[in-house]
C-alpha cells in the first residue's frame, strides 16, 4: 500500500494515565486475535450491489478445517448485519447462533453439537453497508453517480465479509458481483462470465478463483469504469477510470508495461496471476493498494495528460506503480506472518520501486530518490518516540499506525545497506531464493535473513536484525589520524539523540561501514563494537563517511571535515552530497556542530547544479528560515539566500531554449522556490503572480515544470480575487486531476486569516472529498504563515473535522502535522487538547509532534543567536570585499 502525502509519523506512552490505558488494552489486544480451532481453506463469496441504497447483501461460503473439537466458530465481522448462518460437517448441517463482539470486531458462531476435526462448511446470509469512511466496501462518487469500490488493508475485509481477516489465515476465494447493467465490475480474478439476472437491468459477474491469498487482498469495484488495454510477456494489463478520464490512462499503461516486464527478468517467479488490472477510483483513502491482480489508485496518481504533464508526474506514476507491482511478490505471494512484519511487504515494495525505473530512464535519478527515502526514515528515527522497524500490535488501531516512514523507509533502507553489502547479485539470488521457499505462505523477518545468510554466505542476519529489532539509528564518529604515509580511521557507535530529548536506551548496532576517499575509490569495513578503526593505505585530506548515501546511519563530522567537504564538494557523488547535508541539519540538531558549519557548507555548494542537491539545500534553508531566524535576522538572512542563489538565478533566467532538458527545468524550479518562497524576492513573486495570471487564461503558457513552484509562490501574499480565480481554477479543471490539485491545495499558502477560515470552511463542506481533508490540514498545520489560525480554527471545530475523517482516514497524519510548531506554549497547548480530545488512533503521532516540537525549541534557544552573529560576520566580510576592491 502507498499512503499518499502520509509517512505520517504515525507510540509511546509516557503518561502516567495513558499507562493505565495501556495495561488495559494489552488485555484487549490480545483477545482480538482469533482461535486458532478453526481455519479457512476456500471461500465463495456473491455480492447484490446496490448502490442507489447505499447497502450489498452477500451470500458466502467458507470451507475450513475443524483442527479440534469445539462448538464455536469465531471470526472477524465489523457492520454485518446476519440473516442465517448454518454450519455443514460429518454428513449434517446445524444452524447456529450469531454472538457479536462489537469491540474486538468478532462474531461467534455456536452450533449445539461440537464439531469434530475435519473439513467443514458455513454458510452465510448477511447485508451490509457501503459506507462513507472509506473501508470496507464503500461508496465513491463522481460524475453524479455513485461507485462501490473495496479498501480493506489493513483490518477491514470484516466490513466486506465474515472471515478470518489475519493474514496468515490465506485461502482461495471465488467471487461473483451481482450489479446494474450499466455496471461494469473488476476483482482480483479474470471474468469467467457475465450474464442476465438474477433479476431485470441486473447482470451477474462472476470471477476466476484466486491462487491463496490473504483476506485484505480482495477486491472489488463497481461501475461505469472504462479501460485503456494492452500487455506484457503474455499478461492482459488493463488501466481503467471513470469515463471521463480515460484519455488521461495512456501513459499508465506504458509505464505498467514496461515495469512488469522487468520483473518478469528480475524475479525467478514470473509475474504469477492470470492479469493485471490497475483502476483509478474517485475516492480511496491510501495512495494505492496492492490487492492481487487488481490494484486500486488515488486518481491523482495515476492519470496524466501526457501532453503537459511535468517530467516528475510521470516519474511519480511509474515509481507508485512500480511500488504496487512489486507488492505483487512482496506481500501477495509472500505475506508476513502478523503485521508487526508489515516491512516485509512496504520496505520491500519501497526498495524495489527504484530498480525498473532506473533501467527505464537514468535521467531520473532514482538512486537520489533512495537517499531521500533513507533520510526521511533517519528523521523519523531520531525520535526517542520512534519505534523498531518490527513492533508489537494487535488492535486495528495499532496495526494502522504501522503505516509509516519506518516501515515504508527504514525497511528499504536496511535492505539497500544490505544489498551493497553482500552484493547486488548475491542479494538478487537470496530474495528469489526466499520467494520460492515461502510463495503463497507466510513469512516472518527471521526467515528473510535465515535464507539471505545461507545464500549470500555473508552473516546478514546478524546485520538485520540489529537494525529491524532496535529503536533509532546509529550516530557514526569518525576521526582520521595519520602517520607512515597511511591512516587510520577512527569509528565510535553511540544513538543519535537530539536536544531536549528524554532519556533512551543507548543500542548497538552491526554496521556495514563504507568511506568514500578523495581518489574517488571506496572502503567498507563492519563495526559491531561500540569503537573500532578502518585502515588506509594513505593519508587522506578528508573523507565521506557514507559512500552513495546507502548507509542507514549517521555521519558525525569534526567542523574541519565538513568544511574541507564543502571545498571540494564536486568530488563525491550527488548521494552522498546528498547525505552531507541531512547529516549536517542532523548535527546541529543533536547540539553537536552550531549552525555555522551548516552554513558554510551551503556557501560552498554556490556552484552546485544538481537538481536535486540544490533542491536539499534549498530545503535545509528553509528549515533554518523558519526555525531560526527572528524579526531581527530574517531580513539580513533572506538578503544572504538571494545572494547565494543569484549565480544560478543568472544563468538560468525565467526559461530556456525550446531543447532544454528536464533536469535543467527542474533547478529552475528549486532555485525560483528559494528566491520566492525563502528569501521573499519581491520582483520573482510578482512575475510568479503575473505569470499565473497568464496561465489561468491560457494554461500551456507556464512551463509544465514550473507550474507548481509558481502557482504556490503566486499564492504567498496573495489577496481574495487570486484566491477566488484558484478556486474556480481547481472546479474547472476537475477531470484533469493534477491541474485540479495544483490550484486546490495552493489554497492553503494564502495567510490571510480570512482566507485561511474560508479554507477550513471548505475543507470541512462537502465540496473537498474525505481523502483530501487530512492532505489540506496538513498543509495548513505545516506552513508557518498559516498554521496559528488554522489551529486555532481546527480546535474550534475539531468536532466537525472528526466527523469528516474520522479515526481511520487522517488523524495520524493531521496530528504528527502539529510538529511544524516551534515554541514550548505551543506544545503545551497541544498536550492540553488532546488531553481533553483524545486521539487513540494517532498516540505516537501525538508523542512524535510534541517531540518535534520539544527539540526545535530547544534548537532555536541554542542556535538563532549563532545564526545572526554568524550574518552580521558575513556581512561585514561582504562589506570588506567592496571595499576592498574600490
Amino acid at each position: 500500500m502507498f499512503h499518499y502525502g502520509r509517512f505520517s509519523m504515525k507510540s509511546v506512552r509516557v503518561i502516567a494515565v495513558f499507562m493505565i490505558i495501556l495495561l488495559l488494552g494489552s488485555q484487549y489486544a490480545a483477545a482480538q486475535r482469533l482461535p486458532a480451532a478453526v481455519v479457512p481453506g476456500h471461500y465463495d463469496l456473491t455480492f447484490d450491489v446496490n448502490r442507489a441504497g447505499a447497502s450489498f447483501t452477500g451470500q458466502e461460503s467458507i470451507r475450513v478445517e475443524v483442527k479440534s473439537p469445539t462448538a464455536d466458530i469465531t471470526l472477524n465481522a465489523a457492520e454485518i448485519r446476519f440473516e442465517t448462518v448454518t454450519v455443514d460437517a460429518a454428513g449434517g448441517q446445524q444452524r447456529a447462533t450469531v454472538t457479536a463482539n462489537d469491540a474486538a470486531e468478532q462474531a461467534t458462531f455456536h452450533v449445539e453439537r461440537p464439531l469434530q476435526p475435519g473439513p467443514a462448511t458455513i454458510t452465510i446470509k448477511y447485508t451490509g453497508t457501503l459506507n462513507d469512511q472509506l473501508r470496507g466496501l464503500y461508496l465513491s462518487r463522481a460524475n453524479n453517480r455513485r461507485y462501490a469500490v473495496s479498501q480493506l488493508e489493513a483490518t477491514d475485509a470484516r466490513r466486506m465479509f465474515p472471515c478470518f481477516d489475519e493474514p496468515a489465515m490465506k485461502a482461495t476465494f471465488s467471487l461473483s458481483a451481482i450489479v446494474d447493467a450499466a455496471d461494469h465490475a473488476i476483482s482480483n480474478g479474470a471474468v469467467l462470465s457475465d450474464t442476465p439476472g438474477p433479476a431485470r437491468g441486473r447482470h451477474t459477474v462472476k470471477f476466476d478463483t484466486t491462487p491463496r491469498m490473504s483476506t485484505y487482498l480482495v477486491a472489488l469495484a463497481v461501475g461505469d469504469f472504462v479501460c485503456r488495454e494492452g500487455s506484457a510477456d503474455g499478461t492482459p494489463i488493463r488501466v481503467c477510470a471513470t469515463p471521463d478520464k480515460q484519455p488521461l490512462t495512456g501513459y499508465a499503461l506504458e509505464a505498467a508495461q514496461q515495469n512488469l516486464r522487468f520483473y518478469n527478468a528480475w524475479y525467478a517467479i514470473k509475474y504469477p496471476f492470470k492479469k493485471l488490472d490497475i483502476v483509478a477510483v474517485p475516492d480511496f483513502s491510501a495512495g494505492a493498494m496492492e490487492n492481487t491482480a487488481a490494484i486500486f489508485y488515488r486518481e491523482t496518481l495515476l492519470l496524466a495528460d501526457p501532453k503537459s504533464a511535468p517530467e516528475r508526474t510521470k516519474k511519480v506514476i511509474a515509481e507508485v506503480l512500480a511500488h504496487e507491482m512489486a507488492h505483487q511478490w512482496f506481500g501477495d505471494v509472500v505475506t508476513m506472518q502478523w503485521w508487526d512484519d508489515i516491512w516485509l511487504n512496504e520496505g520491500f515494495a519501497n526498495w524495489m520501486e527504484t530498480k525498473p525505473l532506473k533501467a527505464w530512464s537514468s535521467g531520473w535519478h532514482s538512486e537520489l530518490d533512495e537517499v531521500i527515502a533513507n533520510q526521511e526514515a533517519l528523521r523519523l528515527d531520531a525520535l526517542s518516540s520512534t519505534r523498531p522497524v518490527r513492533t508489537k500490535a494487535e488492535t486495528p488501531e495499532e496495526i494502522n499506525e504501522l503505516f509509516d516512514a519506518i516501515a515504508y523507509n527504514k525497511g528499504a533502507a536496511v535492505l539497500r545497506m544490505v544489498e551493497g553489502y553482500v552484493g547486488a547479485e548475491p542479494f538478487r539470488a537470496g530474495v528469489n531464493a526466499y520467494l520460492q521457499k515461502f510463495q503463497y505462505g507466510n513469512a516472518r523477518a527471521e526467515d528473510f535473513w535465515t535464507v539471505m545468510a545461507q545464500t549470500t554466505g555473508k552473516p546478514v542476519d546478524k546485520v538485520m536484525e540489529s537494525f529491524v529489532d532496535h529503536p533509532g539509528a546509529p550516530l557514526l564518529s569518525l576521526s582520521l589520524q595519520c602517520a607512515g604515509g597511511g591512516a587510520t580511521i577512527q569509528m565510535a557507535q553511540e544513538r543519535y539523540r537530539q536536544l531536549a530529548q528524554k532519556p533512551v536506551p543507548d543500542e548497538r548496532w552491526d554496521i556495514p561501514a563504507c568511506v568514500r576517499l578523495p581518489d574517488r575509490s571506496g572502503q567498507c569495513d563492519s563495526l559491531a563494537d561500540r569503537a573500532g578503526t578502518m585502515p588506509l593505505s594513505t593519508c587522506p585530506a578528508w573523507v565521506h563517511g557514507n559512500e552513495d548515501g546507502l548507509g542507514y546511519y549517521r555521519v558525525g563530522y569534526p567542523p574541519e571535515v565538513v568544511r574541507a567537504l564543502a571545498a571540494h564538494v564536486t568530488m563525491i557523488t550527488p548521494a552522498e552530497r546528498l547525505s552531507l547535508i541531512a547529516d549536517e541539519i542532523a548535527l546541529v540538531r543533536a547540539g553537536k556542530h552550531d549552525v555555522t558549519v551548516a552554513l558554510d557548507l551551503a556557501s560552498g555548494m554556490a556552484d552546485e547544479r544538481q537538481e536535486t542537491v540544490v533542491g536539499a539545500v534549498v530545503g535545509m534553508l528553509g528549515q533554518f528560515d523558519e526555525e531560526l531566524t527572528t524579526p531581527e535576522s530574517r531580513t539580513k538572512y533572506r538578503q544572504w539566500v538571494s545572494s547565494l542563489f543569484g549565480a544560478a538565478f543568472a544563468e538560468l533566467g525565467w526559461s530556456g531554449p525550446a531543447n532544454e532538458t528536464s533536469a535543467k527545468k527542474v533547478l529552475r524550479a528549486e532555485v525560483l522556490g528559494a528566491l520566492g518562497g525563502i528569501a521573499h524576492d519581491p520582483q520573482v513573486l510578482a512575475r510568479a503572480r503575473a505569470l499565473v495570471e497568464q496561465g489561468l487564461q491560457r494554461r500551456a503558457s507556464i512551463d509544465p515544470e514550473l507550474r507548481d513552484t509558481v502557482v504556490n509562490l503566486a499564492a504567498i501574499g496573495g489577496n481574495q480575487a487570486l484566491y477566488d480565480r484558484f478556486l474556480a481554477a481547481s472546479k474547472a479543471a476537475v477531470a484533469n486531476p493534477e491541474e485540479h490539485y495544483r490550484y486546490l491545495l495552493a489554497l492553503g499558502r494564502f495567510s490571510d486569516p480570512a482566507l485561511v477560515r474560508r479554507t477550513i470552511d471548505l475543507i470541512l463542506s462537502p465540496a473537498i472529498r474525505p481523502q483530501d481533508t487530512p492532505r489540506f490540514v496538513e498543509e495548513l498545520l505545516g506552513n508557518s504563515d498559516t498554521n496559528d489560525e488554522a489551529w486555532r480554527l481546527l480546535r474550534e471545530r475539531w468536532a466537525e473535522l472528526q466527523k469528516k475523517v474520522g479515526p481511520f482516514l487522517g488523524n495520524p497524519g493531521i496530528v504528527a502535522s502539529l510538529g511544524a510548531f516551534c515554541s514550548d506554549a505551543r506544545a503545551t497547548e497541544i498536550r492540553e487538547f488532546f488531553a481533553a480530545h483524545p486521539v487513540p488512533d494517532a498516540q505516537r503521532s501525538l508523542q512524535q509532534a510534541l517531540e518535534r516540537i520539544d527539540v526545535c525549541s530547544a534548537v532555536r534557544k541554542s542556535q538563532s543567536g549563532v545564526l545572526a552573529d554568524w550574518l552580521a560576520h558575513h556581512e561585514a566580510s561582504r562589506q570588506a570585499k567592496i571595499e576592498g576592491h574600490r
